[in-house]
């Protein structure tokens, strides 16, 4: 029986962020952020490796965990495949709780950390899922054998992927706008260095930054050549001048760096918007 000690407040403790809400529209589910940090919360969904919970209240209803991100994930909620287990158990509950004039809030765990062992980064969200599942004991994650159901045990990878191939998503209308104007901001260079060559760092410059979010929000770096776009974090605290440093998934750069360039080469890249940058190919 789940403790009820163990509430939303808890997890808000922990690290999550109340990013928003599940709604119903006619007859489909989908989700909006709301807030003040709607906007810098938009490049969280695109994490890998999160987490969420689902809570009425105080009281938690569902925890889960994606290894792709949010955003991708929740395509399988919104509609589910036939023979979706897991996904078609959030959707009627999701509904179901909407239908009779229950608000279901939405939180995010998405850490973005240098947190390593040795040459491999910890990756705090699955070593958190199971433990969180176990304590808190959420009703909506099912049970069996007389225990919680965590959704990496049930989830096949195959259930996404159905999804994407059959067309399943969202309405275009109710999905959270992500595309962000061509037009760049402001343009930077990074000299790569030694540091910055085998390290992935990234520090955009004064005029740069002027463009850019708050510190501690996160950040998109994407790449011109289509490589997998790497969730970041913005730190104004590393530099006297304030100038952004982006910190977390660094070594994912760095890879980007040594594939595409030597030690020693400049680095151009742009400002998309306050919370996206882009890294350019020679």
């Amino acid at each position: 029986m789940a403790n009820p000690e163990l509430n939303a407040e808890v997890l808000l403790n922990l690290g999550f962020v109340d990013v928003g809400n599940w709604q119903l529209s006619g007859n489909v589910i989908a989700y909006k952020l709301d807030g003040e940090h709607a906007v810098a919360n938009q490049v969280l969904l695109d994490a890998p490796n999160a987490l969420y919970a689902f809570v009425k209240g105080d009281e938690v209803l569902y925890i889960g965990k994606t290894a792709r991100s949010i955003r991708k994930r929740y395509v399988g909620y919104c509609r589910p495949g036939k023979r979706q287990q897991t996904n078609l158990r959030c959707h009627r509950n999701i509904k179901t709780a909407i239908a009779g004039g229950t608000e279901v809030r939405i939180l995010m765990f998405a850490p973005i950390s240098h947190l390593r062992y040795a040459d491999f980064e910890i990756n705090l969200a699955a070593g958190l899922e199971d433990s969180l599942i176990r304590a808190f004991d959420p009703r909506w994650n099912g049970r069996e054998k007389g225990q919680p159901i965590s959704e990496e045990v049930e989830r096949e990878e195959a259930e996404e992927t159905e999804t994407e191939q059959s067309g399943g998503g969202i309405p275009s209308d109710v999905l959270p706008k992500t595309q962000a104007s061509p037009l760049a901001s402001a343009t930077f260079t990074v000299l790569l260095g030694t540091t910055y060559y085998n390290k992935g760092f990234l520090n955009l410059g004064v005029e740069a930054s002027l463009f850019l979010g708050r510190d501690g929000d996160p950040i998109r770096v994407r790449f011109s050549d289509g490589s997998e776009p790497v969730i970041s974090k913005i730190n104004r605290t590393a530099n006297k001048t304030s100038a952004v440093r982006v910190v977390g998934g660094n070594q994912q750069i760095a890879g980007w760096f040594q594939e595409h360039f030597h030690e020693g080469d400049t680095v151009w890249g742009r400002v998309v918007d306050p919370h996206t940058i882009e890294l350019l190919t020679p």
